[in-house]
Parts: structure tokens; sequence; C-alpha cells
């Protein structure tokens, strides 16, 4: 299974990172599942409940899911993962990642240095025993 992000909607998850950096950005991943892939059509910036308490955890304001809920009822998409960003670090998910993750959904993680995003990669998490499955990331225009 692949996840395909739109150009132009990476570029909004870039920019969310940077300027939050240095601690977490956060957001939901919005599509349609073709096939084995998952089709990211539109991302949602999302506050992080931790906003500046922490750098290196995050958990999506809830008044945000419902947002992203809303939206994705509105426009017949799912919610198909979450991304967020590492500052100053791998883009390999934490224990707290880990720990956190929901089955089924792909979470894209950007590690950020500043204002670059040096690398961008998707897990699946089938439960919190198991090693995170790697998912290609593919980008359209």
């Amino acid at each position: 299974m692949a996840i395909i992000i739109q150009k132009n909607e990476l570029e909004i998850i870039k920019k969310h990172a940077a300027e939050i950096f240095p601690y977490e950005a956060c957001g939901g991943l919005l599509g349609k599942i073709e096939g084995n892939d998952k089709i990211i059509v539109k991302v949602y910036p999302a506050e992080n409940r931790f906003g500046k308490i922490t750098w290196d955890s995050f958990e999506i304001e809830p008044k945000d899911m419902l947002e992203m809920d809303k939206i994705s009822r509105k426009e017949d998409l799912e919610i198909l993962g979450f991304y967020h960003s590492h500052p100053n670090h791998p883009a390999i998910p934490s224990s707290f990642d880990i720990n956190a993750s929901w089955p089924y959904y792909s979470y894209v993680i950007l590690s950020v240095k500043g204002n670059n995003i040096t690398d961008i990669k998707s897990y699946l998490m089938p439960d919190k025993n198991s090693t995170p499955v790697v998912e290609e990331v593919t980008i359209i225009d």
C-alpha cells in the first residue's frame, strides 16, 4: 500500500511544520482509497493540544478532529491518517507515537531542522506491540 499526496497539499504540511518549529506540527490527511493506495487530496493543519508545552509530542485538538470529520462527510472523503513533525529528530515513530496510534490510519512524519524538511516517511501502526510498517510515499502534481 502506498500513500499518494498531491504536491500542493504536501506544501501546506511543510509550511505548517516550518512555522511551528521547534514544536510539533500536526494535522489530518483526507482522501480516498483507490485499490491498495491512499490518495490524499486535502490536508487539515490542526492545533497541537500540547502547543508550546513540549517539543516532542502531539495531540490533535478535539475541535479539529470534529472539523475534519465534517469536511470528510461534506466532501465525500475519508480521514485516512495524520501527519506530524519531528523537530530536530528523524522521521521515525517515537514510542509516544506508537502508543497513541490507531490501526488503519497512515502516519506521515516529517523530520524538520530549522526551516528545512529533511525527510518525509509514512507508517502504518498495526498495534502497540508491533514494529511500525513503512508505507511508500508518492508525491504527484
